[in-house]
């Protein structure tokens, strides 16, 4: 079962890459043990195709994540204005 989250987070990620080691979510720290998946998202989410231009594909890289209590979400970074990349917390996974 998942829970559809859609809250902004502070995420604390690795030195030498964009992986995430440490977020926080409504005042409760979480260790990322382990991360289980990731990937890149460039589409276009319901932009119809006559609408898809270069600049209005998505830039967001997702990653599934195990706290160290066992539990799992799915987070992702969006980075489309890179002055202000933005992490969100989308899921919490049972």
């Amino acid at each position: 079962m998942e829970e559809f989250v859609g809250e902004q987070i502070e995420v604390e990620k690795a030195e030498t890459s964009p992986r995430p080691v440490r977020f926080a979510w409504r005042g409760q720290n979480h260790d990322v043990a382990k991360v289980l998946h990731e990937w890149v998202d460039k589409g276009f989410g319901g932009i119809p195709p006559g609408s898809r231009r270069w600049y209005n594909r998505r830039h967001r890289r997702h990653y599934v994540v195990k706290d160290a209590d066992g539990q799992v979400f799915e987070i992702y970074l969006d980075y489309a204005n890179r002055q202000k990349r933005t992490w969100w917390l989308l899921y919490r996974l049972a």
